[in-house]
């Protein structure tokens, strides 16, 4: 069973198959953002491989697009050389660590997320649940404002199907609708026929009764949707 540390990466190129540096190239430009070190080993037999020994020019692809690259997935074969020869597909095994969110502290239910109760921890991603959110900075300046959706105890992975982001404008509250443009500022107010959060569209009615949909920018405010 042949295993591809990529941490020796460019030493290891020249001893490898041109196939066994395709699949290295595809498991690389895949991983997660917060990989800090991986690995992988083939689990189809070498012996399936013998057709590709001297193949030039070797193309690799997953035969499905991974949500999160680590543990087990196929890869596609294929040799563009002038005498082509029908795809290979081979299992691998990729073992990815990297960074992940949890939370700090225990949280109660309906919690507001504030950067405090966030870390970020290291680990095996393939043992993950499938939404569990990796830790990039985007990610985390993401979720800070959000509520969960139930309690968790500290350092409970985060997950993206556990938090709801909090409405700040309901049915009936006024809201003030804001539309700039180039040298000109309006603003008007109207009421909220719609519940949401920010970014949400929602329908506000205008003192003349017309409706307009406006996209919430914060607490009280809005803009006109696009």
């Amino acid at each position: 069973m042949l295993a591809w540390a990529t941490t020796s990466f460019a030493a290891s190129i020249s001893g490898q198959t041109l196939w066994h540096q395709a699949i290295a190239d595809l498991v690389q430009k895949h991983l997660p953002p917060t990989t800090t070190k991986h690995s992988f080993h083939l689990i189809t037999p070498d012996v399936a491989l013998q057709s590709f020994e001297n193949c030039k020019n070797v193309a690799a692809s997953f035969t499905r697009e991974p949500q999160r690259l680590a543990g087990r997935t196929m890869v596609e074969l294929r040799c563009n050389d002038a005498n082509r020869q029908n795809p290979l597909f081979v299992q691998i095994d990729v073992a990815v660590t990297g960074e992940y969110l949890v939370v700090a502290r225990d949280l109660a239910s309906n919690h507001t997320l504030s950067r405090q109760d966030i870390t970020i921890k290291q680990g095996d991603l393939s043992q993950l649940p499938r939404h569990a959110l990796l830790a990039t900075s985007a990610e985390i300046s993401r979720v800070v404002g959000q509520q969960l959706r139930r309690s968790l105890t500290r350092h409970s992975v985060l997950q993206e199907n556990l938090l709801t982001r909090p409405n700040v404008v309901n049915y009936g509250d006024e809201l003030i609708i804001e539309a700039k443009g180039s040298g000109f500022q309006i603003t008007r107010t109207g009421e909220a026929m719609d519940t949401g959060s920010i970014g949400d569209i929602i329908r506000v009615r205008l003192n003349n009764k017309q409706l307009l949909r406006v996209e919430i920018t914060a607490a009280g405010r809005a803009k006109p949707a696009q």
